[in-house]
């Protein structure tokens, strides 16, 4: 009888390895292991895998490698397993979805069989009924326009404290499952194809209402998260800026958030209608910069006017000597290049204070703000300027 799923496990842990593969016959696995992402290429080579179980022991600089190079492929249901620092087991956690990769559970060692088996059984059970098999079921087709709905969330300058710009955030009104945030379906749009269709609408409706805010006078500019996957040909530039014509809208107010361009179809093609939108204004962000698959080597390919620093790392300040070392390496970095460099996922005063005082250019975070659908905007940024915490964008 044919394997019903096929598995690659890292660790470095032989126990653990051996253990696995002895039980792989009663979970109806068939397993591949490797001890080190360096082990990893050879077995990507035709194959794919439909799980990953990661022992999150093998440390973070190499959980991150092996996420990284899945990210570029295939993207296997990933179980985390092992016992390490809260903090840095969140941060796998998130640049494995952020990757795509569907994180289904997190299991100490040593591991309970009779738990993963459970597990196993659990999402069998409801796999007719998830969001992304709704969305698999739809083949090509977009997700209907009624059901996405954008939240902003405020980005302001550390400098002088205003309010410069909004991320344009997209989430699923699903009818039955209710506000679906991204990682919940992006990662299986991209695979279907949807990711298309919702880049356009999303991108439309964004710029719809950064000229609704021009017209209320605030002058804010609008960053939308852009999958490498859309850059496929130099007509999407050209798409891109005859929509800033017809609505009217000023292309140094639009900020394309470009993540993982590993995985740009044609590199060259995506250089150069990036390169055609920077030179008609628009702005170009590298999306979680700092680890993993963000490299200094794909900065000096594209042309990126801004860096988004992962939020992982933003996460381990201020006490962490490492992480302060890496922030300190990119402000220089951003200075070198003439680019900007924007912080999210600040929560705590302490972490901006750090982040100011090592030079960085933007805050995001939720020590600033939450996510707000557009109607509260203009309202949030008053109060806030009433208060005296953020300045108003104005307009001249």
């Amino acid at each position: 009888m044919p394997h019903k799923f096929r598995s690659l496990v890292a660790s470095g842990d032989d126990e653990f390895r051996a253990e696995l593969v002895e039980r792989a016959l009663t979970l109806n696995f068939s397993i591949r292991t490797i001890r080190s992402p360096e082990e990893l290429p050879k077995y990507l080579q035709g194959r794919h895998f439909d799980w990953l179980f990661l022992d999150v022991e093998l440390g973070q600089a190499q959980c991150l490698q092996i996420i990284a190079a899945l990210s570029a492929g295939w993207r296997p249901r990933t179980v985390l397993v092992g016992t390490i620092d809260a903090a840095e087991l969140e941060s796998i956690r998130r640049s494995a979805v952020r990757a795509g990769l569907d994180v289904v559970g997190i299991l100490a060692k040593p591991l309970s069989f009779p738990a993963l088996m459970a597990r196993l059984a659990a999402l069998e059970a409801r796999q007719e009924h998830e969001p992304n098999a709704d969305l698999a079921a739809r083949g090509l087709d977009p997700i209907p326009g009624n059901e996405i709905e954008l939240h902003y969330q405020p980005i302001v300058s550390m400098r002088d404290r205003v309010v410069r710009r909004t991320e344009a955030l997209v989430r699923w009104r699903h009818p039955e499952y209710g506000l679906i945030q991204p990682e919940g379906f992006i990662g299986l749009a991209e695979r279907t194809g949807a990711i298309i269709p919702l880049t356009w609408d999303v991108m439309a409706r964004a710029v719809d209402q950064q000229t609704v805010w021009n017209k209320q006078g605030l002058s804010l500019a609008v960053s939308v998260n852009v999958s490498a996957l859309v850059l496929t040909s130099m007509r999407i530039a050209d798409e891109i800026l005859g929509l800033l014509e017809e609505r009217g809208a000023d292309p140094r107010t639009l900020i394309l958030e470009i993540t993982e361009t590993v995985r740009a179809p044609d590199p060259a093609v995506a250089r150069g209608l990036l390169a055609r939108l920077r030179e008609a204004g628009v702005g170009v962000s590298m999306d979680d910069y700092g680890v993993g698959y963000s490299d200094f080597g794909r900065l000096q390919y594209y042309p990126f006017s801004d860096l988004k620093m992962d939020r992982g790392l933003v996460a381990r300040l201020p006490d962490d000597r490492e992480a302060r070392d890496i922030v300190s390496t990119l402000v220089s970095l951003a200075a070198r290049e003439g680019v900007s460099l924007t912080a999210e996922g600040i929560e705590t005063r302490e972490q901006w204070d750090m982040l100011e005082g090592l030079g960085c250019n933007f805050a995001q975070g939720f020590l600033i703000a939450r996510p707000m659908p557009a109607a509260q905007v203009k309202g949030w940024i008053e109060q806030m300027a009433k208060a005296g915490r953020y300045r108003p964008p104005r307009i001249g």
